[in-house]
């Protein structure tokens, strides 16, 4: 292994942890960066995963934010694909990008420890798996609140618990995670970082299982605990909406008007629930439909680039429909299984048109919702920094 002052490859690490716990204060810290954005309260900042670039010690250091798994605005199911796509897409596409190692951050102070934390802790422990552990470093935050506070005592007590129980970081440390206080500065967020910068870079369990193996996510060792969860909701929530019903009945016999609108609205929340459990288990198959659906919110990012890209190539000449078809399917083995055959389906519906309807920039507009912004990539057309790179 090349010395610390001979390397001068870059670094990468993704930052993880519930929403509040700290990850984009640390990014900001140690990156310097203004854009990082700060969130406040328990309230999401973090929509989507987000590459930050800096230099550190000559190297190029990318810090990588991610939305927590308790997000307040997105379900579980919908962080999982934003991650999995992301780390999916970096790795499975040239350069083949690999981190060099992951944070994980839990506020000292967290009174949730014990509720979504946990969830979170089990899905980055399913992300990772077992080898890339030594890669990992756990970071408690929210020491200057402690200072503040006064809680040095509560602070303690939840370090040690954290360092030796065997339903939190006990396990991953045996692994050879590391554990490192972040105390809210620079200089302590590039000791943090200092630990990445000898370690080779690893694929992730997620990584391996959705590229290397071709799985669906919902095949994934995350994708299997995001739908346990699924599961378990789906079944309380037809238990309660089969409750309501009964109730209605009830209250129509009674002819009692009042009741009878109260129990309405809760079935409405009730089968809203059950719609949305649907719709997340739609989503971890990767189904089309479910595609569409995160092609909506991309395209709000993208969609200045490739218009503004497709008009002037169209101008050009440049998107022949049977030249655009040559070279997405020369390309088509950078895509997952359900992407390729979704691809493939698309053009063999655009044949079947008359051919002054068939352009490469009609292709490729239907291709977006069925495949995502990846097809662009597989033209040479993919915004700078859309996959990290």
């Amino acid at each position: 292994m090349k010395s610390e002052s001979q390397d001068s490859s870059p670094v990468r690490v993704a930052v993880m942890g519930v929403t509040g716990s700290g990850k984009s204060t640390f990014i900001r810290a140690a990156s310097q960066l203004d854009e990082v954005k700060v969130g406040h309260g328990w309230e999401s900042c973090t929509a989507i995963v987000e590459p930050f670039d800096f230099t550190y010690k000559g190297r190029k250091i990318t810090l990588i934010d991610t939305p927590g798994f308790n997000d307040t605005n997105k379900t579980e199911t919908e962080v999982l694909r934003e991650i999995a796509d992301w780390l999916d897409s970096t790795y499975r596409n040239p350069p083949h990008q690999k981190l060099n190692g992951l944070i994980y951050v839990q506020s000292i102070l967290d009174p949730r420890m014990y509720g979504s934390s946990l969830r979170n802790l089990k899905m980055f422990k399913d992300l990772c798996g077992l080898d890339p552990m030594k890669n990992v470093t756990l970071v408690t935050t929210r020491w200057a609140m402690v200072r503040m506070t006064e809680s040095e005592d509560k602070a303690s007590q939840n370090e040690i618990d954290l360092e030796t129980k065997e339903e939190l970081w006990a396990p991953m440390m045996e692994m050879g995670a590391k554990m490192r206080r972040f105390q809210d500065s620079t200089e302590s967020a590039l000791e943090i970082l200092d630990l990445f910068l000898k370690k080779d870079p690893v694929v992730l369990q997620i990584q391996s299982e959705l590229v290397d193996h071709g799985r669906n996510l919902i095949e994934t060792s995350a994708g299997h605990t995001v739908n346990e969860e699924i599961l378990q909701l789906q079944k309380k929530y037809a238990a309660e909406l089969e409750q309501v019903q009964k109730e209605m009945e009830v209250a129509l016999q009674q002819k009692d008007k009042d009741v009878q609108m109260a129990l309405e609205k809760a079935k409405q929340e009730w089968q809203r629930k059950i719609d949305r459990i649907a719709a997340d288990q739609e989503m971890l198959q990767y189904e089309r439909r479910s595609e569409a659906r995160r092609w909506s919110n991309e395209m709000q990012s993208i969609k200045a680039f490739y218009e503004k890209k497709m008009e002037q190539l169209s101008a050009q000449g440049d998107l022949d429909f049977d030249a655009t078809v040559q070279k997405l399917r020369a390309n088509d083995g950078k895509l997952r299984k359900e992407q390729r055959v979704a691809m493939h389906q698309e053009i063999d519906e655009m044949k079947k048109k008359p051919k002054s309807e068939r352009t490469g920039v009609k292709l490729i507009l239907a291709l977006l919702p069925a495949v995502g912004s990846v097809v662009l990539a597989l033209l040479g057309l993919s915004p700078i920094g859309l996959f990290g790179c």
